[in-house]
Order: structure tokens, then C-alpha cells, then sequence
């Protein structure tokens, strides 16, 4: 069996096949792109997936794309460390959870992810380069994004995604408040892959995730950031500036 994993390193969707790699000491073929350089849209990446994301699984030559389908597909292929419920019910509530992630949480935590991206990185870019990046994007709707990460997507787009910021942590205060992990007695994906996109709410938005605000989500927060596996990823992070 071979694995080839392309990723952008321990953030957002990447990080969720990462951990999941590492919590089962998965072997694979590492390829990881700088995505702030548009790595993910060089044509060589575009071949493996038209749409110019990341992470994409290769399995024996056959591509798997989405995060969370990937996550499934690994636990599947390697249940000696299990991260799916076994019972039927707490399995369906795991899936409700990453369902809630990928559909909503992950929307309003990315907004201001990619404001604090044109900050840093691509609004001082000169407009010809900038131009030229955008024009490799693949998909309409991510263009749109690095135009707005560039331009700035304004207070009244910033404030709507704060509150749906604040609305998915009061969930998870509720869902911690009933039991230590998300889906039952036992760490599974729904706490992999939703740590995977609020692990950055604390810098990104402190007043919604912070000790006296939220404090179960908080020692969620650093339980999963103190397994091995966790520590063994956000290792390879590079320095915050």
C-alpha cells in the first residue's frame, strides 16, 4: 500500500489528515506546498486536483480530495487506532459535528483567516504580480477570496462572520459541558477536525474563545493541542510572526 498525502501543512483542512496521520502512525509520501506562494495552483498540482486544493490523498494511484472524506477513508483503512465511534449513535453525532465544521464553522473561522492572510502577505503585492497569481486560480469563487483578502472584506462582512464565530462556540460549550470529547466517551474525528479550524479562534477573534468566556472549549482546546500526535504536527508550523 502506498499513500501520497499533498497538503499545506498543519492549518485548516490540511491539519485534519495530519493528525489523523499521526495518531495512527500512518507511513506516506509527503508533499507539501507553500500555499501562500499559490504552490496549490501550479499547473503541476492543478493535474493531480482541477480545482487547486488541498489536502488530496493518493491511495495506490487513485486520488481522494475533501478533508473530512479523507479522514473516513484513513480510519477505515487503519482501525487499529480507532477514530470513529463504534456505537451507531455517537458515530452519527461525530458525523453531525464535522458536518457543522465543514459546512458552517469552518466558512466564518476562513473569513478571517484570509483577512489576516492580505494583511500579511498580499496587499502590498504589486498589482501586475498580484494579477498574475490570481489568474492560476482555478475555481471563480476562491479568485473572489484573494481579491478580498487583498482589498479588505469590510466591517459588515467581518461582524456576521464573528457572530457565527461566537454561535459555534456557544455549540461546543454545550456539547463540552455534557461530556469531555464531542462524540462521546472517546477523542474522535469531530474533535480532530474541529480543532483543526478553531484552533486559531483564540488569535483570530480572543473575545469568543478565551478562559473566562468559553472555558470548557478552552481545556478542549488544550487537551487535544497536548496529545503526542498534536504536538508532533504543530511542531512543524512555522514560527508566528
Amino acid at each position: 500500500m502506498t499513500l501520497e498525502l499533498y497538503h499545506g501543512g498543519p492549518g485548516a483542512n490540511s491539519l485534519k489528515v495530519l493528525l489523523v496521520m499521526e495518531e495512527k502512525k500512518i507511513p506516506f509520501v509527503d508533499h507539501r506546498l507553500n500555499l501562500v506562494k499559490f504552490e496549490q495552483h501550479d499547473p503541476e498540482f492543478v493535474k493531480i486536483n482541477p480545482r487547486g486544493q488541498v489536502p488530496v490523498l493518493i491511495h495506490d494511484g487513485r486520488q481522494i480530495t475533501e478533508s473530512t472524506v479523507i479522514c473516513e477513508y484513513l480510519d477505515a483503512l487503519y482501525p487499529q487506532v480507532p477514530l470513529r465511534p463504534k456505537d451507531e449513535y455517537w458515530r452519527a453525532q461525530m458525523r453531525i459535528w464535522t458536518k457543522f465544521v465543514d459546512e458552517y464553522f469552518c466558512w466564518c473561522v476562513s473569513t478571517l483567516g484570509w483577512e489576516a492572510l492580505g494583511k500579511r502577505f498580499v496587499r502590498d503585492m504589486p498589482e501586475k504580480e498580484f494579477e498574475e497569481y490570481v489568474a492560476r486560480v482555478p475555481l471563480h469563487e476562491q479568485k473572489i477570496k484573494w481579491r478580498n483578502a487583498r482589498n479588505g472584506f469590510g466591517e459588515t462582512v467581518l461582524s456576521e462572520e464573528r457572530r457565527k464565530i461566537l454561535f459555534s462556540v456557544a455549540k461546543l460549550e454545550h456539547d463540552l459541558g455534557e461530556r469531555k470529547w464531542l462524540a462521546g466517551d472517546n477523542y474522535s474525528l469531530a474533535d480532530i477536525c474541529t480543532y483543526s479550524i478553531c484552533f486559531g479562534v483564540p488569535f483570530l477573534y480572543p473575545e469568543a474563545m478565551n478562559d473566562k468566556a468559553s472555558p470548557r472549549s478552552m481545556a478542549w482546546l488544550n487537551a487535544v493541542s497536548e496529545r503526542p500526535a498534536t504536538k508532533a504536527v504543530m511542531a512543524t508550523r512555522p514560527p508566528r510572526q
